[in-house]
């Protein structure tokens, strides 16, 4: 059977596709060569594997060199789908989301379904789940009762909670929060890229409809493909290359949930398709009296609303990737980075300045840079980016020299070599005069939302969020993904000189086979300077238990929280004006929070002015025409506030409100 929906989505069941694709297109030697490719990769070039071996104890290299003996024995027949069992059980073992095998053809692009998602609240210390988002074109499920927010109670005979549990077994997750979080979220919408196909042909639910009457509803597994056609070439939803082609990364580090970003975009399609025609159409989507318009290319991205709770408004932004959920165009990837930290100050902007919630829950990553980007517009403090290592191999050495952006790990890689140290020195991914580049453009007290699905580069932005003491962490979740690396996929973002040597062991995998993992591991800054981010994550301040009420009244418990939290900090204003005649440059204030400002010109500490009430303009002689001009702003000695003008020629004066990349 095959439907369609009004995105003109060919959908069809689970046992028709299974019945028209079945594995069994690699010859031996494909399967020789993904072997030897999966062995390489972790070997000599994966940040983490003696980490994970003596984490796990777990010994993969060697899984690997019994499964290559197996194809070179003489007679040799296994069935493909144990194969492929094998190579993915073999990536599993490392708890890595980051480094994955993805099966080939015609498993590496579709998806298998259940037409509604899962979302999940405790009551009693017992974990319950209701029906989420329908389908928004109807599927295979027709029973009239069966609604959102509907109770499940038991799967296929088995209790829920029970099924859910056993289902978070299977995934790498780096702790027992990831996994379950995981499993939640992908129970009834799972990739066919990275593991077997449901066992079920057909479902039996148990439910408890909206009349508290026990009912039970049947339904099939159902087959979407992911490789849609991308929207128009935009900052926000540009076209891109098809699989297997070189992406536009353009040499910024990426750190992805593999996974997550495979699913990502066709599940917005399916449930949420008024976001992706959006992006299309640049026409904004309708958020309602009380909501905040997001441009139109940054609908699948951010989510932004005035909140009052707690006796409190405040605002809450979700940002919901930091990276396109398209490939993009080579060259467009710093045209991308732009926008999205501009879209965020812009948000802010619209929001309420007393205080903010910044919500990264679900949030599988992206570019490394954005994320760190968006650090420096939440706080007055020079934000420290976290180091990356390579581990010591004298294949990664060879890496550094022959790529300019790995030059920075060449020396310390040849020490570490030398000495037997496991790792170079760490290095920071994103240069620290490109972050000062990034205005502080909120001063109000900011929360920040996370959740054990937040995975690598929005662990990132969690990790320097708390290391930078830039607010405080707020879990639904007791930790994070804890996805700590910058990531390669063979088939996209290995660099291409790399790919055009032959002394480079990097080969393109048969069938559509990929292989991705971690190249540089991330290292934690400030009072837990050191600590790998992988595996460990972080701890919130708070953790809250999503509650019914959570899900069925706008997350009324959660907000509260979050408005006590909020509460606990000092609300701040910093408003600075300037203007220059004869000489003269003359400072205005406008603050709340901050009790003394100092002036920089040029570089150049000229004034410091103490802050109780609203000074007077405050003249500050200077020689010639300043380039640039920051205030910093203080309280009880802590830096907390920044603002910076620059020269703009004829324009004079002007503060800086936006990022933008140096030209030149």
């Amino acid at each position: 059977m095959t439907t369609t929906t009004d995105n003109d989505l060919a959908v069809i069941t689970l046992p028709d596709f299974l019945g028209a694709n079945e594995i069994g297109l690699l010859s031996l030697a494909d399967r020789r060569l993904i072997v030897r490719q999966a062995s390489t990769v972790l070997e000599h070039s994966y940040a983490m594997l003696g980490f994970k071996v003596a984490r796990y104890g777990i010994n993969p290299l060697q899984r690997l060199r019994l499964l290559a003996d197996r194809l070179d024995r003489p007679g040799y027949s296994e069935p493909e789908w144990r194969f492929h069992a094998e190579i993915v059980d073999v990536f599993n073992s490392l708890h890595d989301l980051h480094t994955r095998y993805v099966l080939p053809r015609p498993f590496d692009k579709v998806v298998a379904y259940v037409p509604f998602l899962l979302k999940e609240f405790t009551q009693d210390g017992r974990r319950r789940y209701l029906v989420g988002r329908r389908e928004a074109t109807p599927g295979e499920i027709h029973h009239p009762a069966f609604v959102p927010d509907v109770e499940i109670t038991h799967w296929n005979g088995v209790p829920i909670a029970r099924a859910v549990e056993r289902f978070a077994d299977r995934f790498p997750g780096a702790n027992p929060e990831a996994c379950h979080a995981r499993a939640v979220d992908r129970f009834t919408f799972r990739s066919l890229a990275f593991g077997a196909p449901p066992d079920e042909e057909t479902l039996t639910i148990r439910f408890i409809d909206l009349q508290n009457r026990v009912q039970v509803v049947e339904t099939v597994w159902l087959v979407a493909p992911t490789n849609l056609v991308p929207p128009p070439a935009g900052p926000g939803g540009p076209g891109g290359p098809v699989a297997g082609e070189a992406d536009g990364t353009d040499g910024f580090a990426v750190g992805i949930d593999v996974e997550a970003d495979h699913l990502a975009r066709i599940r917005t399609r399916l449930f949420a398709p008024e976001f992706v025609a959006a992006e299309v159409s640049g026409r904004a989507v309708d958020v309602g009296p009380d909501g905040v318009a997001v441009s139109p290319e940054w609908s699948t991205i951010f989510e932004a609303r005035p909140v009052d709770a707690g006796g409190r408004a405040f605002g809450h932004l979700r940002i919901r990737r930091f990276g396109p959920q398209t490939p993009l165009a080579p060259g467009m990837a710093a045209g991308w980075i732009q926008g999205f930290v501009n879209e965020f100050i812009r948000l802010l902007g619209e929001l309420p300045q007393d205080g903010v919630v910044v919500d990264i829950r679900g949030n599988p990553g992206g570019f490394v840079l954005a994320s760190e980007l968006c650090l420096q517009v939440l706080t007055g403090r020079p934000v420290e980016p976290e180091p990356a290592q390579l581990a010591a191999t004298a294949l990664n050495l060879r890496i550094c020299r022959a790529l300019d952006d790995f030059d920075e790990w060449t020396r310390s890689t040849e020490q570490a070599l030398e000495s037997g140290s496991p790792h170079s020195a760490g290095v920071a991914l994103t240069p620290p005069w490109l972050i000062d580049l990034a205005p502080q453009s909120y001063f109000g007290p900011v929360v920040l939302l996370t959740d054990a699905r937040c995975y690598s580069a929005a662990d990132i932005f969690a990790a320097g969020f708390q290391d930078n003491g830039i607010g405080d962490v707020l879990g639904t979740d007791n930790n994070i993904g804890a996805g700590g690396g910058n990531v390669w996929q063979m088939s996209r973002t290995v660099p291409q000189p790399l790919l055009d040597r032959p002394e480079f062991p990097f080969d393109p995998l048969p069938g559509g086979a990929d292989l991705t993992f971690v190249i540089r591991r991330l290292l934690r800054v400030g009072p837990n300077a050191g600590t790998p981010l992988e595996d460990y994550g972080l701890l919130p301040k708070r953790h809250h238990v999503i509650t019914r009420d959570d899900l069925l009244r706008g997350e009324v418990d959660l907000m509260a929280v979050a408005a006590e939290m909020l509460g606990e900090r000092t609300p701040r204003r910093f408003d600075v004006d300037l203007s220059t005649a004869d000489g003269v440059l003359t400072v205005r204030f406008a603050t709340l929070g901050v009790d003394r400002a100092d002036v920089i010109v040029d570089g150049r500490p000229l004034l410091t002015v103490d802050l109780g009430g609203n000074p007077a303009p405050t003249p500050v002689p200077v020689r010639g025409t300043p380039q640039t001009v920051q205030v910093i702003g203080f309280d009880n000695g802590n830096r907390v506030a920044l603002r910076t003008f620059v020269d703009r020629g004829a324009d004079g004066l002007r503060l800086r409100t936006a990022f933008a990349f140096p030209t030149g």
